[in-house]
Formats: structure tokens, sequence, C-alpha cells
């Protein structure tokens, strides 16, 4: 077979609208301690340091773990809470937009009248 190439899909644009998905407990563990572990060894590269913060999670006991789990089942809760919002606003938005629509192509105004 030659060099075939397939065909790229392209990527989705994100809404800027929709909520951000949240910190799983392994990247709230790594957001408080990767400022330590580069203060204590500047010339690390990203990599050294996440290798280390990697290391320091599998060694990290369950009891240890909580606060971060607790900590990103909270905000596990909003981001749903602020999902459902979201979603809710957006179907509202097409529905009034699909109406607007057909109402255009039937020739009637936002008041209903021809």
């Amino acid at each position: 077979m030659m060099n075939y190439v397939g065909k790229r899909k392209k990527r989705r644009k994100r809404d800027p609208q929709a909520p951000r998905r949240p910190p799983s407990s392994f990247l709230l563990f790594c957001q408080d301690h990767y400022a330590q572990l580069k203060r204590e060894n500047p010339n690390w590269s990203v990599v050294q340091v996440a290798k280390a913060t990697g290391k320091m999670w599998s060694l990290t006991t369950d009891v240890e773990k909580q606060p971060y789990e607790q900590r990103a089942a909270l905000l596990r809760a909003k981001y749903q809470e602020e999902l459902e919002v979201y979603r809710r606003q957006r179907n509202n938005a097409r529905k009034k937009c699909q109406v607007s629509a057909r109402n255009k192509r039937r020739g009637k105004t936002e008041s209903g009248k021809a």
C-alpha cells in the first residue's frame, strides 16, 4: 500500500461558556506539591517533577489521600450542578432558535402575526 494518509477528524471546539471539568484527587495533590518540589530542586524539568509527584502519590497512604479525594468529590458535585444548568440553558436557547427559524419560514414575526 502506498503512503496512505487517512482523513483527520476535525476537533470540535470547546464552548467557552461550558463549565470546566474538575481536577482529580491526584491533580489536586500535584498542585499542592509541585511548588515545594520545584523549590527543593530548581534545576528539575517539568517531567522530573511530574515523575516525583507520581511516585509520592503512589507511596501516600489512603488516610493521607483522603483530604484530596474529599475535595475532588466536592468539586465533582459542584461541576455536575453547573453542567446541568449549562445544559438546560443551551437546550432552551436551541429550542428558541428552532421556533424562531420555523416562524421565519412561515412568515411570522416575533409577536406571532403575519
